[in-house]
Parts: structure tokens; sequence; C-alpha cells
């Protein structure tokens, strides 16, 4: 049984701050919502942590639609642009569209486009969650559902599970959530509370929460709020995603985990592959703290002799990117091979660890940020010479001149929607350069980091 194929029980399908819903009452949520067309259509989701979404999600997934998950938080303008470049014919938001009426759950197009899709896909997720960009990975109904049955099954996961999900619908890593938890019929803890709030603690505390997931920030704040101090003896899980958390926060948490009777998993994947393709078992975390772990049930991880890139195979590789509409037609363009663009080795084990990545791009609080892309749109709009570095704890923007570095730090925090604290604006003499002018980013890296 395919996880958006929900059974009518009394079960808790999803809880929140504001309800309690069983699996019955969210299917008749799911049926509430009339997507009818004579033939296949693409939904544009703007992703909140609501029921209501959740609910949308599903029926477009019920009714053999594509749907695209985008962040109701993203850029006006890029969601402008999204919707003029993929004509979606719903788009489920409280956000209005020229060209679209407005009803009680939607928004619908106007006029009667003929868009032609693919009949295997399934979701369309950003390349970068609410980072700025158009293009959007194709996932299978075959790629979604294969992930689902994998990371339950070495999750360990059961009915009895209440799982904490206050990451980004729209973000790979908390979609996998809900739907490795909806398979196996488990609860939800639906929330966009940060865990720096009081009230975060008060809802994991109540639904007596089994697991809780983040990135590499989530787990450095833990640290500094007391987390290991807490009483939470229902808390049984912890995961990690999103990229790379420092082996001595590893180690960190894996010690407490085994001294708490608790299971600590660091996790590696991709959106590209919907989106887990390695894990570390909780038994190993210690011995293993520096790596990526082994591949997950159903799939193979290999290291090219020529390059040392690291290669994934699986039922859980995309069909391939979409950059237009035109690209929603295409079938499966990666035969379930994906080159990750991570350099990598692997120990007698069979455990993997990263060395480097082949293109630039970082990940900041798990979302991908493309080094190249960032250059091209400050230096655009601001037409100064500029470079950018940085690694996953920080975006580095290196300057010749202390002129626009505040309307950059203004430009920077809304088009890719981060905190202060996740990116610096670096005024040096001049930008390093080799003799054809193009930048020195490893001189660059070393003068500024």
């Amino acid at each position: 049984m395919r996880f958006w194929e929900l059974e009518e029980t009394n079960a808790v399908a999803i809880s929140t701050v504001d309800g309690i819903y069983t699996y019955q009452q969210l299917y008749q949520k799911v049926n509430h919502i009339c997507l009818h067309s004579t033939k296949k259509e693409l939904v544009l989701l703007l992703c909140e942590n609501t029921i209501e979404i959740i609910a949308a999600y599903l029926a477009a997934l019920q009714s053999n639609h594509a749907v695209m998950l985008v962040s109701a938080d993203a850029n006006k303008e890029l969601l402008e642009n999204i919707v003029k470049q993929y004509q979606p014919k719903w788009i489920i938001g409280n956000i209005s569209f020229e060209g679209y009426r407005k009803s009680e759950l939607f928004a619908m197009r106007e006029s009667d486009i003929e868009i032609s899709i693919h009949p295997d896909l399934a979701v369309l997720l950003s390349t970068s969650g609410t980072t700025g960009s158009q293009k959007f990975v194709r996932l299978s109904y075959e790629n979604i559902q294969s992930n689902a049955e994998s990371i339950s099954e070495y999750l360990k996961l059961d009915a009895d599970e209440r799982a904490v999900m206050n990451l980004p619908l729209s973000y790979s890593y908390g979609l996998s959530i809900v739907n490795s938890h909806l398979q196996v019929g488990a609860t939800v803890l639906l929330t966009d509370e940060s865990i720096m709030a009081k009230s975060f603690w008060d809802f994991v505390k109540k639904h007596q929460a089994t697991s809780i997931a983040g990135v590499p920030f989530t787990y450095q704040m833990l640290q500094r709020i007391g987390f290991m101090k807490m009483d939470l003896p229902y808390l049984k899980t912890m995961t990690q995603a999103g990229g790379r958390l420092s082996e001595k926060l590893v180690r960190t948490f894996g010690e407490y985990a085994h001294a708490n009777d608790k299971r600590f998993y660091v996790m590696y994947g991709q959106t590209e592959a919907s989106p887990r393709m390695s894990y570390i078992p909780p038994e190993n975390i210690l011995e293993k703290a520096g790596s990526i772990g082994i591949t997950i049930p159903g799939g193979e991880l290999s290291i090219a002799d020529e390059t040392g890139e690291l290669i994934y195979k699986g039922a859980n590789v995309m069909m391939g990117y979409a950059e237009c509409m035109e690209d929603l037609a295409k079938g499966d363009e990666c035969g379930n091979v994906l080159y990750t663009g991570d350099t990598a080795e692997v120990d007698g084990d069979g455990y993997f660890t990263i060395t480097g990545r082949m293109k630039r791009f970082i990940k900041l609080f798990g979302l991908r940020i493309n080094l190249d892309d960032v250059e091209k749109k400050l230096e655009a709009h601001f037409q100064v010479a500029l470079a950018c570095t940085g690694n996953d704890d920080k975006l580095i923007v290196a300057v010749e001149s202390y002129e626009h570095v505040e309307s950059i730090k203004t430009s920077i925090e809304e088009l890719y929607k981060l905190h202060k604290s996740a990116f610096k604006i670096v005024v040096i003499e001049a930008i390093p350069r080799f003799t054809n002018g193009k930048t020195d980013y490893r001189s660059l890296k070393e003068a500024v980091l």
C-alpha cells in the first residue's frame, strides 16, 4: 500500500496545535478537495505546516496529478515567475495571482492551456529550497514511495511513532518525514515553531513525541539550549540530515543517545534521491562519526575510479530536472543513477565518507546554496566586483568596497531568506584572481575564512 492511499482508521494521523486528526478525518479532508480534470494537471502547493496543506498534497497524489511544492514564504517575484513559467491548473495557498480565479480551497487558472505531463511525474521540488531557483527536481510515484519504504525500514518505524515535523514541507527532508510516517500509519506532529521557542517544547511534551529531526543548525541550537538536560522520556529517536554535522557534535549527540537509551541517526541525501541515500546505524555512530554511513535498503553507492565522485543507484533517483513547462512531459532521464557531485572514499566496512564537492555549492540550514548563482544575481543587481565562498556554517561574500555592504546584506536576506548569522560580507582590497582573470576561489577562501 502506498503512503497516500489512506486507511480510514481511528489512529491519529496528524496532530497540530489546533487539533488532532485521525486517519479517517484526514481521509475526509483529502476527499473534500476536488481536483477533477479529464487529464493530468499541475498543482502548485504553497507550503505551510498545516493540516490543510498536507491534505492538499495527498489529494493531488490520489488524483494522479503532479504537485509542485514551494514555500509559501518564498519571494513573491519568484512565485510569480514560477506561475508564469509552469502555468499550474490549481494554486493552493493564500496568495492571489493574475489569471487565476480564487475559491474557498484554491485558485484555478481561468484560461484553458494544453499542458503535457508525463504519467509517472508525481512531485516537483525546488533544487534549492527557498533560494530563488525555478529549476525543479522531477520525482515519480516510484521515487517517493520507494524512499518512504526504505526510510521506514532502516529507522524501524511503526504505527506507535509520533514524529515532530517542524521542517518545511517544501524541503525534501521535511516531506520525507511525512511520507515515511504515513507509510506505517504513524502520527506526524505538525508545527512550524522553532526549537528555540518554549511553545515548541510544550507541544513536544504534550504529544509525547518519539522522534525529532533536524539539520546541522538544529543540533547546534539544541546543544546551546540545554536539550541534553531536558526530561523527554518518550523521545527515542533523533535524525540529522541536510548537510554535514561536525564530527564533534555527532559524537556529543551519539554519546548522549547511548547514555539515555535513545537512537541518533546521521543521514546523507539529496533532493534528487527523494531524498535519502545513506545513514549511520545508531550502534555505530561513535565508531563512524565522520562518515555518511552505509547505503539505505534497496540502494547502492559506489565511487567513480577516475574522478572519485560518489555515485548512487536506486529506485528513488529522480526522473530528471525541469526548468520550464515543456520539461514536465519528459520521462526518466537518469536510469536510476545519480552522480552526486560529491567526492568520497569508502572503508573496509562499507562506510562512505565525503571528501569534497565537485561543484560550488554549500548547505545552510539544510538548504543548498549555489555560490555561482548568488554571485551572478548580486553582480547583476549591484554592478560591482564580488565573489562568494563559504562552508556549511556560513556564506561569505567578498567585495572590494564598503559602498554596497548594507544593500547586499538586505538583498541576501530578501532573496535567500537567510538569517543574518548565516552570512557575512567581507571587504577586501582585491579579489584574488588567476592570470586569465578568473577568480582564485582557493586563495579567497584562505583569506576570508
